[in-house]
């Protein structure tokens, strides 16, 4: 009873600490700018698309490859950087950065109809997003007591949650919000990226003025090579092969652990529903008739997936553990396909909004699932290498497979492929079954 006395008094603490507070809440509003920034793209692709009768779906594709390629080429490596630098002028300067090219993306698109030079600087915002990130997270020590870091991550992580879901609900009705033309804002698309170029200067004032109240020491690069190197490259080049090494050693392990195999799957059928749902879905919502809600209602569909996300993660907190791990995980995605397969062939709000809903529901225990399998399964020396390799793979799989899915879209029709996706996944998910059965019976 003592100790959550404790964890409830250093939880209200926090509130106390001014320095943390700045922080917290600046970069809440710019979470927030994050989201509606994905608002105001979706909604300008698909301006583009009517300007210049390009495919919603494949232009959506090619932008999840744009926006996965800064972790695949530069994430096993941010880490390098960022120990070597200053920490407090990382996290300035690429929000200054972030911030000016937000502000300059409607410009580009209202002078030139390029979606190629977005690419391109979606590309730098979200390489400059992987570096602050990182970063971010390791600047919550400088801020608070040892004994109140559980209390400062828990509070970051409620408000990072609430700053997404007002960032899907209220981004999708500002970018479509026609009030902006009134104070000369000609598309509402526009308003969104001037709005996150917003969150971003206020985080860079409240990092500003926090950079004059910490102290933080620069920590030399882990012992890849000697600590008396001061040669980037051959960080890199040493880091590169670590990976690999670290990459043979996981694999093998992969290979001889049964239990993590399934999570290996459930993380490739996981990149093809969530390619589908983005690449795809996302355009049904906003164009197709019978919906045709815009984005809007991606924002409002959005929320509604987001609602039965919380429901769930706290319903399988609470229940969860009566239940058999795998075997959850493989029915889960079994449900995922039947309900990708109704999604691709109704255009009833009613029902949608609860397949949406009930899609939510059943993603809490994915992610949970994964992550426990992992920690339960594998060696403590390994673990790290699992995990890291598993985001890694994640991003890869996600940037390939949105491709694949925006190139398929020359020859058949978003709802083809949606249900073609539908079907892969539920009999991928009994075949996982039978296998997972009969091993489980040979033991």
């Amino acid at each position: 009873m003592a100790e959550v006395n404790i964890q409830k008094s250093e939880f209200f603490n926090l509130f106390k600490i001014k320095k943390f507070m700045i922080f917290s809440i600046s970069q809440a509003f710019s979470l927030f700018g994050d989201k509606l920034d994905y608002m105001a793209i979706l909604a300008m692709i698909s301006f583009l698309a009517q300007k210049k009768n390009l495919n919603t779906s494949r232009a959506i594709s090619f932008l999840s490859v744009v926006v996965t390629l800064p972790t695949i080429l530069f994430g096993p490596f941010a880490g390098i950087f960022i120990d070597r630098w200053d920490k407090r002028k990382i996290l300035i300067f690429c929000d200054l950065f972030r911030a000016i090219l937000v502000a300059f993306i409607p410009f580009l698109v209202l002078r030139l109809f390029n979606l190629s030079l977005v690419y391109i600087i979606c590309f730098f915002v979200f390489l400059l997003g992987l570096f602050f990130n990182a970063t971010r997270l390791s600047i919550v020590p400088y801020l608070v007591a040892k004994r109140r870091l559980l209390a400062a991550n828990s509070f970051n992580n409620l408000l990072g949650r609430i700053a997404t879901l007002l960032g899907m609900l209220v981004g999708g009705f500002i970018v479509d919000w026609q009030i902006w033309k009134k104070i000369g804002i000609s598309y509402s698309w526009a308003a969104g990226f001037y709005i996150d170029s917003f969150t971003y200067w206020i985080s860079v004032l409240a990092l500003i003025y926090l950079s004059t109240k910490i102290k933080i020491k620069r920590i030399s690069s882990p012992t890849v090579i000697s600590q008396q190197s001061r040669n980037f490259f051959s960080l890199i080049l040493s880091k590169l092969k670590l990976m690999i090494n670290d990459l043979k050693e996981a694999s093998q392990y992969i290979l001889k652990n049964r239990k993590v195999q399934i999570v290996i799957l459930s993380v490739f059928l996981f990149v093809i529903l969530g390619t589908g749902a983005l690449v795809l879905y996302v355009p049904i919502i906003q164009e197709s008739e019978g919906l045709k809600l815009g984005t809007s209602g991606v924002g409002f569909l959005g929320t509604i997936g987001s609602i039965g996300l919380i429901l769930s993660s706290l319903t399988y907190g609470i229940w969860g553990h009566k239940f058999e791990k795998n075997l959850v995980l493989i029915i889960t995605f079994f449900l995922f396909g039947i309900l990708t397969i109704i999604l691709s062939l109704t255009k009833i709000l009613p029902l949608v909004i609860f397949l949406l809903f009930m899609c939510g529901f059943f993603l809490s225990p994915i992610f949970v699932i994964q992550d426990t399998i992992l920690q339960e399964n594998v060696p403590e020396e390994l673990r790290g290498k699992i995990f890291s390799l598993k985001e890694w793979f994640l991003h890869l799989f996600f940037g390939i497979f949105a491709f694949i899915i925006g190139q398929l879209t020359y020859f058949f029709p978003r709802t083809t492929i949606l249900f073609s996706i539908g079907v892969f996944v539920m009999f991928s998910s009994l075949i996982i079954f039978l296998i997972y059965r009969r091993q489980k019976e040979l033991i």
